[in-house]
């Protein structure tokens, strides 16, 4: 099948000074990118065995994108961290993996200072197929961060699911909006390059800047961006006009509420929509495009090649029964090299991660939520996200998240932090009237907590550990319900 940037020679050949990569003021033609992956493989080899961990702690995209081609093709694992962890974090994460090399903003200075204009072009060995190359990070269960390894195949068999997507419309440009240390981010600007397509990072989310960028230049433009960030960029495009230039849209990371979803579709009307669901150990688990008769509330219908089973894969569930969602495909991640996740189980080929969901008769998936977010509420199984989106199909709700904190009484209580996009005259009894209504008493907030504007990760998806933190949720919030209503 092949391996990652094994196209990189050839696109330098038929392109040569045509744009590759953008960021910030820096911009690589193919000739000087290829140039730039071809330096940094013999400066690996020189430094560090094949099949190496190598650690990269880099800030710079451009120089994230150079090591990472530089280790995929050379035959070595990158080991893609955010260099913003704290410096504890990172040293953890150091000694338990033990890279070879770690390749920072003073050892990358190192190297370019001691580069060689001789440097061997010539192709090593190719790397296998099933070889490792990338190791992601995402958050563990016992406040290690988990690093979950894919090899090239997992990666190219996900590039050719949406290759489809790619061959219709065939966007001139990919643009990345954020860090490429969250996985969304940097799958995409690789695939770009990998395919030859151009690719502009914005090292920030910015909405008024991806609207720039969308007007700036002529071409038809690809995005990858999380709900929350499409939302903030629909409405930016609302006050502002809305760029022609955006056909093709891939958004994951978070279930992304239908209103929300047409909102964006009403804005950008010529825009493909492809939501993708599934998890840093699994790719892609399912699809729904725009126009494709996805029901509301589904993420779509497993791509061929992928299986999922409910509830067990050697006895499943009836169709519209939820369970544990099991997956089987070429696209499964290796191994965790650090970290871990209880909820993280294999069996034979298949593997459950936590996630919970159930299949309609048409072979629709439906997520109800993760198996560690669940919140038992006077013995009552309520998934936060289920309330959530309840909570955002309210017109006056832009964002909400809820959460279980601790209670003598119910054992566990829902308490919401909710975002308005309108002023409500008692926003706690409006929603706590709306969750009863759509939801039942049971699974209603006890408390509800208004914010001013949601904090967001690096991955464009609200911040929840900030907001647990800054509403301090077993301190008695400012805005509750009595406990009459409750």
């Amino acid at each position: 099948m092949g391996y990652i940037g094994e196209h990189l020679e050839k696109k330098a050949r038929v392109s040569k000074a045509g744009p590759a990569l953008q960021t910030g003021g820096c911009v690589f033609s193919w000739e000087e990118f290829l140039s730039s992956v071809q330096e940094r493989e013999q400066q690996l080899r020189d430094n560090s065995p094949e099949g190496a961990q190598i650690a990269l702690l880099l800030a710079d995209p451009a120089d994230i994108l150079v090591s990472f081609f530089a280790c995929a093709r050379s035959g070595r694992t990158a080991l893609v961290m955010d260099p913003s962890w704290p410096q504890h974090q990172i040293e953890t994460v150091l000694m338990a993996v033990q890279p070879a090399l770690c390749l920072d903003d003073d050892q990358l200075a190192q190297f370019m200072a001691s580069r060689n204009d001789e440097f061997d072009t010539r192709p090593s060995d190719p790397p296998m197929e099933t070889a490792e190359f990338y190791a992601g990070f995402t958050s563990g269960s016992t406040g290690m961060p988990k690093g979950f390894v894919r090899s090239h195949r997992s990666w190219l068999e996900s590039f050719g699911l949406s290759e489809p997507d790619f061959e219709d419309l065939e966007p001139t440009r990919i643009i990345i909006l954020g860090g490429l240390s969250h996985s969304l981010h940097l799958y995409g600007a690789v695939h770009g390059l990998h395919r030859g397509t151009p690719v502009t990072v914005l090292p920030r989310f910015e909405p008024r800047a991806v609207l720039e960028v969308l007007q700036a230049k002529a071409g038809n433009a690809a995005l990858y961006a999380t709900p929350t960030q499409l939302q903030l960029i629909a409405e930016a495009a609302r006050r502002s006009g809305s760029p022609k230039a955006l056909r093709l849209v891939f958004s994951s990371g978070a279930k992304w509420p239908d209103g929300a979803k047409s909102a964006f579709a009403e804005v950008f009307p010529t825009a493909r929509l492809v939501e993708f669901y599934g998890a840093s150990e699994t790719s892609f688990i399912s699809f729904a495009r725009s126009g494709d008769g996805a029901p509301a509330g589904s993420v779509g219908r497993p791509p061929t090649g992928v299986s999922v089973a409910i509830g067990n894969p050697d006895q499943q569930l009836p169709s519209g029964t939820p369970g544990p969602i099991w997956v089987k495909s070429p696209l499964l991640f290796n191994r965790y090299i650090c970290g871990r996740s209880p909820e993280t189980v294999w069996q034979g080929d298949w593997l459950t991660f936590g996630d919970y969901g159930y299949v309609d008769d048409a072979g629709y998936l439906f997520v109800t939520g993760r198996q560690n977010r669940m919140v038992i509420t006077s013995g009552l199984n309520v998934y936060p996200e289920e309330i959530e989106t309840v909570l955002m199909s309210h017109p006056a709700v832009k964002a909400a998240a809820v959460f279980g904190v601790t209670d003598a009484l119910r054992g566990e209580r829902l308490e919401a932090v909710v975002e308005l996009r309108l002023e409500l005259e008692d926003p706690a009894q409006t929603l706590s009237d709306h969750c009863r209504r759509f939801a039942g008493r049971g699974k209603c907030p006890k408390r509800f907590h208004m914010k001013d504007k949601f904090p967001l990760t690096v991955g464009g998806k609200p911040d929840l550990q900030a907001l647990k933190r800054e509403f301090g949720l077993e301190e008695k919030p400012a805005l509750a319900l009595e406990d009459g209503n409750s």
